[in-house]
């Protein structure tokens, strides 16, 4: 009798186990925090007789399954604090781990190390001269930004392995070649208006009490931003010949309570509990100094994900506008028109609004120039101020129109996707135009 007990206890335990992704699912208890990081959505797929046949729909089934069984987060979590503690591993491979337990994104490692120079250029030497006929079209668009009264500011942001190489892992050995000292020396040379970082970080990195990136970021951390900000609006003083506010420290804000930016890379590690914390500044500042009829410049920005720290805070409120192209790609913007994609809004209106250019871009996107703002900017002047991407658009939605059987494709997809014709319409157009710029490019 008590050994049947057992058996009725053991199987009423497996059966529990069996069922608890399904109990977890139906009540989310205990609630757990949503894994963090970018995941592919998997689009629903109906079942049909071709899918059924081709197995495809299966494997849709499989991968939902995956994706949305009761308490992945939690046994992913789990899982990713198991291999921490015991293995001191990480189990996202865009992340690497240094010594002292320091973070890094693999892409500034790659950077680092040369791999990403030998897949890009195969050498430093043909690195060098992509680099100086890069430089050399830079100076043709800044004449063309002198025409019309715009001025212009490169910003070699610092990335955490260029100011702190001594903390990374001893099997990652920096290269020889750094393509963004290339640059610097370059615009120096060639007197292009611009802000090195790196120096400068070097310089502040043993003064300062407290590092100038924090254990788990990747980004400049929020206690640098006073100095970028401040070191920023002198620089808009020389390249606009023109007074601009200060940046005041209210107050530096000591804390273990990190701002996302500032703890990203352990929060894409997906751990059951949070890493410690080094006390670090989450400083509060404000505009000073500002100017006798002070007349507010526009901004463009053309950055990597760097100016995000820099865009919603006192350093934007020293702009009448601030256009923020990220990655020369998303435009952000309080005008409405400016709010999308930067393929498709009035590039030659956007660049002739602004006072100021500034082009912000680390040792990772170094090889990626720019984002190719300067041989859009270049073409954009080419083509004039009559250019404009929305009569383009309209003009493809007008062929759809005027073609029955293209039409009816549109109309078929619009009801399939529940929205309007128009709206299907515009997509279909603006579609086909981001696909014949691209085109272009190649």
């Amino acid at each position: 009798m008590p050994q049947e007990k057992t058996y009725k206890r053991l199987f009423l335990l497996f059966m529990g186990l069996l069922l608890l992704p399904l109990i977890l699912q139906i009540t989310h208890i205990p609630p757990i925090r949503k894994l963090e990081g970018y995941t592919q959505p998997i689009e629903k797929v109906n079942p049909s007789m071709k899918n059924l046949l081709d197995s495809s729909y299966q494997q849709y089934l499989d991968e939902a399954a995956v994706a949305h069984f009761g308490g992945r987060g939690f046994y992913i979590r789990c899982y990713n604090q198991f291999m921490y503690s015991v293995f001191h591993k990480i189990t996202n491979n865009n992340i690497i781990i240094g010594k002292n337990g320091e973070m890094f994104l693999k892409q500034y490692t790659d950077d680092v190390s040369g791999v990403t120079l030998r897949e890009k250029f195969g050498t430093a030497d043909s690195a060098k001269r992509v680099a100086k006929q890069n430089v050399i079209r830079t100076l043709e668009l800044i004449d063309s930004l002198k025409a019309h009264d715009i001025a212009f500011l490169v910003v070699l942001a610092p990335s955490k392995t260029a100011i702190y190489p001594e903390w990374l892992p001893d099997s990652i050995p920096p290269d020889d070649f750094v393509l963004q000292h290339e640059y610097a020396a370059l615009f120096k040379e060639y007197n292009i208006p611009h802000i090195d970082f790196i120096p400068v970080f070097n310089s502040l990195k043993d003064k300062e009490k407290y590092p100038l990136y924090t254990k788990y970021g990747t980004h400049w951390c929020l206690g640098t931003m006073p100095f970028v900000a401040d070191t920023l609006l002198r620089a808009m003083e020389g390249v606009l010949n023109s007074p601009m506010p200060h940046i005041q420290l209210i107050d530096s804000n000591i804390t273990r309570r990190y701002a996302p930016s500032d703890r990203e890379l352990e929060s894409t590690c997906n751990l059951m509990f949070p890493l410690s914390h080094p006390k670090m500044p989450w400083p509060k500042y404000a505009l000073c100094h500002i100017p006798h009829n002070y007349q507010k410049p526009n901004l463009l920005v053309i950055a990597d994900s760097y100016f995000t720290q820099l865009s919603d805070c006192p350093f934007s409120e020293a702009f009448s506008n601030v256009d923020f192209w990220m990655y020369n790609e998303i435009s952000f913007s309080k005008i409405s028109k400016r709010d999308k994609k930067v393929v498709y809004i009035n590039k030659y209106e956007a660049i002739t609004d602004a006072d100021v250019v500034m082009v912000m871009f680390t040792t990772m996107f170094a090889y990626d120039y720019m984002f190719g703002f300067v041989e859009d900017a270049l073409e954009t002047f080419a083509k004039g101020k009559d250019y404009d991407p929305e009569e383009e658009i309209n003009r493809i939605i007008q062929r759809i129109k005027s073609d029955p059987e293209w039409l009816q494709k549109v109309e078929k997809q619009a009801k399939k996707e529940h929205i309007s014709l128009e709206e299907n319409l515009r997509r279909n157009a603006e579609y086909i135009y981001e696909m014949d710029q691209k085109q272009k490019q190649q």
